[in-house]
């Protein structure tokens, strides 16, 4: 059966205790503080990835901006090219348009010139026959001067052709 014995407990007792403190010693503490250690080491890491969050979040915003900047001054570039590019076409459809007026002009003036050219000619002509017909239904013959004279003087009464 089972006796207690008084010495034997005190013993059982003091062995728990020396157990305790060289557990303490041994094996509590070394685990407590290898637990801080690895608590600080996760509460560090939290902290920064946190910080490591916090700058590609700002990064991320000043590349949202650079883009949105970006994009901005493309469509300032495209639209000052379009504006140069229309600046540019309508200085060269003027300039076209003025040139073809005064080409044009000079094609009416030249043809013009060349009419009243052409009417003196045929009308020194129609009064040359006219006068060489009146010869030789008169039957007499005209010199070179008299036929001249004649044909100025015709030109000057009929008037100007024009």
């Amino acid at each position: 059966m089972l006796t207690l014995d008084p010495f034997d407990m005190v013993c059982y007792v003091i062995n728990l205790f020396v157990l305790y403190l060289l557990m303490r010693k041994f094996l509590f503490g070394p685990v407590t503080r290898m637990i801080e250690r690895r608590q600080r080491e996760i509460e560090h890491n939290i902290a920064s990835a946190e910080g490591q969050k916090a700058q590609a979040e700002a990064l991320l915003e000043e590349y949202n901006e650079k883009l949105s900047k970006a994009g901005q001054d493309a469509d300032a570039l495209v639209a000052s090219a379009k504006a140069k590019a229309d600046a540019t076409y309508t200085k060269t459809m003027a300039l076209a348009r003025q040139e073809a007026a005064h080409l044009a002009s000079e094609t009416r003036e030249q043809l013009e010139v060349e009419r009243r050219e052409m009417l003196v000619g045929v009308r020194r002509e129609v009064a040359s026959l006219a006068l060489l017909a009146a010869a030789r239904v008169s039957g007499r013959g005209f010199a070179a001067e008299d036929d001249e004279a004649l044909l100025d003087e015709f030109l000057d009464e009929a008037g100007d052709p024009v």
